[in-house]
């Protein structure tokens, strides 16, 4: 009775990472290289294969001590403006218990994710973006111009696709891109990031 019970759990484990599998593996066109990049694969959470920016629910534990999180959407005013925002919430404890926060949103283009808050800095940015969304191409490279504390402070973030849609440690239609800000002149300003299903980031290197 057990072991009929252990392989129908098994089957159905089997299922649906098959069901689950063939929802990434929808999202891209290998004729044209051309992917949909939705929410989930940056919070890490299921995806139902609707071509939809949303912000779905997501509670993601991640990190080698498992020192990383991730919450959301919750409400957030913008300190400045007082606009409401929902946004995620991402939070890290250093091995020597210091806190960095930050805060994500959709912009206002629904092509990228981006801080509008983050405890390490004072800055106020509009329509950062950190992450891709929606369709992107491989080799494709996007450039944004971000204001920031009122318009007294502009960015120049660069977004190029490395691998649309790749293998990356047994896990398939993962991503991987190269952000730069600022040109790269400064320490976290020159990365090159990974996100795989169902883990959200799974790789960071920075130049």
């Amino acid at each position: 009775m057990r072991f009929r019970l252990l392989l129908i759990f098994l089957v159905c484990l089997s299922t649906l990472s098959k069901a689950d599998d063939s929802v990434w593996a929808a999202a891209y066109n290998p004729a044209t290289g051309e992917r949909f990049i939705p929410v989930e694969l940056w919070t890490g959470g299921d995806w139902d294969g609707k071509r939809e920016i949303r912000m779905t629910p997501a509670k993601l534990v991640f990190g080698p001590r498992g020192e990383k999180s991730l919450n959301g959407p919750v409400e957030w005013v913008r300190p400045s403006s007082g606009e409401k925002l929902q946004v995620y919430e991402r939070t890290q404890v250093s091995s020597r218990g210091e806190v960095k926060k930050q805060l994500f949103t959709v912009s206002s283009g629904g092509d990228g994710l981006g801080r509008v808050f983050d405890s390490r800095y004072g800055r106020d940015c509009i329509d950062e973006v950190k992450f891709p969304l929606g369709v992107w191409k491989q080799g494709e490279k996007r450039v944004f111009e971000v204001s920031c504390n009122g318009g007294k402070l502009r960015r120049t973030i660069e977004v190029s696709i490395e691998e649309i849609d790749f293998v990356y440690r047994g896990v398939a239609h993962s991503l991987r891109f190269h952000w730069v800000v600022d040109g790269g002149r400064g320490e976290g300003t020159d990365n090159h990031y990974t996100y795989s299903p169902g883990s959200g980031m799974s790789a960071l290197q920075e130049d």
